[in-house]
């Protein structure tokens, strides 16, 4: 690995031809990508020449020169997000935005000019500035790929569907399932904009399955839950509320007929287990929330549902800058690709409980959770949702609530590090069972599980 000075004449001119020979870039940047971007490093200032997804020349920019938007920051945060392996909320230039423009945090990187550019083209700004780490390491990029683990030839997973009454409309929900019967029922959220299949892996482990029956299901407008026939839902506007949304969990838990159900769930589905803590202390016997927080603001924001804007691209590669940079190639990638198949506005309509409904800031001492048990399990790379903020809403919460942080895993730890996150989970569902001794870690490490975190 040859890492050269950050923005060297020399540097760029690697930059120029990584970014060239590109074939993400080419497949996707070609024909299109022709916005002019500047880069702020520091005191300095570089004008990106595009044109057809290809970097045509870099220069200082001058008064002839015209630019759509651009990402500035202190030197320090850009040699940060270039190296190897970034640190969290480093990796990434939305994950760096976010600390500035939501969290009023120094040391992180800001988005300047014509924001609706930005994201209308997205997926190849992203990638552009991505292959600055690669320009910088002499690393291969990342498309390259990683050794995919064998798949499973008979999986135990069966699908079916349960009919749920919400206020008096039937919804066919699709769930799957795997597991004995009389086991532990696990009851899996997916998160905002996606589906059941990001629980494929802890539906396969057999260690998990063995005490617990394992049930992902997708909620309604979500995967396999096509919207009621008997409604007009193309001409309404999807906004998810929390009393909508913990009214289906435990209506579909209901269905069911699940005993003593433990429920756990990642973004949205972490924040949740808060209102169902408050408002459904008996219906389950404990929460895993993971990614949770207290308060989740900053994005239901109208790029996520616009005509202007393929909000296909946008919504799928949002997630890139949520994980860890350093996971599986495959797994990230398919967690990339799940968020491909949401429906127009379903995302959008989600964050609208996620980050405008959904705050505990100054009534989380409200929750009991000695009636049900709580654990907080947050990715140290998750931007939205960082383990400081699950400590945060643990400590408020009080007595029955704990708070863990899980390494090398950001925002979709069940999907784009299965292998890491089905040996953190663990001990939490031995710990349900009450068969652990020890108390359970406040830090979940790859090194602690023999799990190598760069894989």
């Amino acid at each position: 690995m040859t890492e050269k000075t950050l923005a060297s004449e020399e540097w760029w001119t690697e930059y120029q031809d990584v970014v060239n020979s590109d074939r993400e870039m080419e497949l996707h940047g070609r024909d299109a990508f022709n916005e002019n971007f500047v880069v702020g490093i520091g005191e300095e200032h570089f004008l990106v020449e595009m044109q057809d997804g290809a970097v045509q020349d870099v220069r200082t920019p001058g008064l002839d020169d015209a630019w759509s938007f651009g990402v500035v920051g202190p030197r320090d945060a850009w040699e940060e997000f270039v190296s190897e392996v970034p640190e969290p909320h480093h990796n990434e230039v939305f994950a760096s935005f976010y600390r500035t423009a939501v969290k009023g945090e120094a040391g992180y990187f800001d988005l300047i000019g014509n924001h609706k550019k930005i994201f209308q083209n997205f997926r190849s700004f992203q990638r552009a500035l991505d292959l600055m780490r690669t320009a910088h390491t002499g690393d291969e990029p990342r498309t390259e790929g990683s050794t995919r683990p064998s798949e499973p030839t008979d999986e135990p997973i069966t699908g079916k569907y349960v009919t749920v009454d919400l206020d008096g409309v039937d919804h066919r929900i699709y769930y799957e399932a795997a597991g004995p019967e009389d086991g532990i029922p696990l009851l899996c959220q997916h998160t905002a904009g996606c589906n059941n299949q990001q629980w494929r892996h802890v539906l396969n482990d057999p260690e998990i399955t063995e005490h617990f029956r394992v049930i992902a299901y997708d909620l309604p407008r979500h995967g396999k839950s096509v919207p009621p026939s008997s409604e007009s839902w193309w001409a309404d506007q999807y906004d998810l509320t929390a009393e909508r949304f913990t009214d289906t969990i435990v209506s579909i838990a209901d269905a069911l007929e699940l005993e003593d159900p433990v429920f756990i769930g990642s973004s949205m589905g972490g924040t949740v287990t808060l209102e169902l803590a408050d408002w459904y202390p008996d219906r389950f016997q404990a929460l895993i929330g993971l990614e949770a927080g207290l308060f989740t603001p900053g994005f239901y924001i109208q790029w996520l549902d616009h005509p202007h804007i393929n909000t296909n691209d946008v919504n799928s590669y949002a997630t890139w800058g949520l994980m860890a940079p350093h996971g599986p190639e495959w797994a990230r990638r398919e967690t990339l690709y799940l968020y491909e198949q949401g429906a127009n506005g379903v995302l959008k309509g989600d964050l609208h409980y996620y980050s405008v409904e959904h705050d505990y800031s100054d009534s989380a001492d409200e929750i009991d959770a000695t009636q049900v048990r709580m654990y907080l399990m947050n990715g140290e790379y998750d931007y939205l949702t960082n383990p400081d903020d699950a400590r945060e809403a643990a400590a408020a919460i009080g007595d029955g609530a704990t708070a863990h942080e899980m390494k090398a895993t950001g925002h979709f730890p069940m999907s784009e590090r299965p292998e890491l996150f089905r040996a953190y989970l663990k001990p939490v569902l031995d710990d349900i069972r009450d068969v652990r001794d020890e108390p359970l870690p406040e830090v979940f490490a790859p090194e602690d599980f023999g799990v190598d975190a760069n894989k």
